[in-house]
């Protein structure tokens, strides 16, 4: 019976572990839907220089490629992998950045758990519904070191929005985190890697900067084509990237179970090859701002290494990259809109209730 009582008793404790029980100030869009722009946000990109380029279309959520996308007028990543000077992409040699996509999750403490086992930061790149949704796990994750940006709101397609729709989808994104963690992010990765020209002179009046990514762990097979693909062949393709590479950024997701624990298996691959540091240590460039462009918290720069090359000293496309670009639209949508949202019950109501139903036992 004690046995019982005790594997009941730690059972709750796990759930009021990973509860969260942050309360938002602010009455957010709904998650995953294009949100409106407060009106003053418009202001700072009114006198800002902006490519007057049209915004793409989508049919059956694949994007339809323009006449002219052979000639990339507008440097459109998706079409050609086209670099903007200021795109942050990759590390220098003998550095490497682990970034995730899409959380936080009910998976991410798995790998926050991992990750500070191995004394290991990476950075996360969060989607605002699920800041929302796991604003303890966010603020878990910044307060041990590791680096947060922003990864929209909605998760469509950046360059198939209005100006005014860009605006809402990093504004919206950008206070969601600076509640929870109290400060600015200062990256922002385009869901897909969909970005020009038009989407990055508006990351800029912004004050952020866009991150892509040198190397796709491709991880959503894992639950997507779940019959057919083996996660050994991510450990295997990590493996050649840590015997062959001088630096770089991989892109992963920690949204999903299946993607989480694959992880485990690289993580040390490319910790045994290279030094991992945030995006923003690889680029000497700090993490956060005060919400208008002005740096923060500045990383000191390795003494080993100097810093990443940017996008313009090098080709217009990346010779090591073999990624297609999976433009559909994210299929873990979330519904209801929030209003001073809560997350489930306390924590500590979860463990005085075990704790109760142990004693009257």
């Amino acid at each position: 019976m004690l046995v019982k009582q005790l594997f009941v008793l730690a059972s709750i404790g796990l759930a009021a572990v990973n509860a969260q029980n942050f309360q938002f100030k602010e009455t957010y869009p709904e998650p995953y839907t294009v949100p409106k722009p407060k009106a003053e946000w418009l202001n700072l990109i009114k006198n800002a220089k902006i490519t007057n380029a049209p915004p793409l279309t989508t049919t059956s959520s694949a994007l339809v490629m323009p006449n002219n996308a052979a000639e990339d007028p507008y440097c459109t990543w998706s079409f050609s992998q086209c670099l903007g000077p200021d795109d942050v992409y990759t590390c220098p040699k003998g550095s490497w950045t682990v970034s995730f996509d899409d959380g936080p999750s009910e998976y991410t403490p798995k790998l926050l758990d991992f990750l500070k086992e191995k004394n290991e930061k990476v950075t996360f790149f969060v989607v605002g519904g699920q800041v929302l949704k796991y604003p303890e796990t966010l603020k878990r994750a910044y307060d041990e070191g590791h680096e947060i940006a922003m990864h929209s709101w909605s998760h469509k397609n950046m360059a198939t929005l209005t100006n005014e729709e860009l605006v809402g989808e990093l504004k919206w994104t950008e206070l969601a985190i600076k509640e929870v963690i109290g400060v600015s992010p200062r990256y922002f990765r385009p869901p897909f890697g969909n970005i020009d020209n038009r989407v990055r002179d508006i990351i800029k009046a912004l004050g952020f900067t866009p991150v892509i990514w040198s190397v796709d762990t491709n991880d959503w097979y894992l639950t997507e084509h779940a019959d057919t693909f083996d996660s050994n062949w991510i450990t295997g393709n990590v493996t050649q990237w840590a015997a062959t590479a001088e630096g770089g950024n991989s892109l992963a997701h920690d949204l999903y179970e299946e993607t989480v624990a694959a992880s485990l298996d690289y993580i040390p691959v490319l910790a045994d090859a290279f030094e991992l540091k945030t995006v923003g240590e690889c680029n000497t460039l700090s993490s956060y701002t005060n919400g208008n462009g002005t740096a923060i918290n500045k990383p000191e720069a390795s003494k080993s290494s100097s810093a990443v090359p940017t996008a313009s000293e090098t080709s217009k496309s990346q010779d090591d990259k073999d990624t297609s670009v999976k433009a559909q639209e994210n299929a873990d949508q979330e519904s209801g809109a929030s209003s001073h949202f809560v997350a489930s019950s306390s924590a500590a109501a979860l463990m005085v209730a075990a704790i109760a139903a142990v004693m009257a036992n």
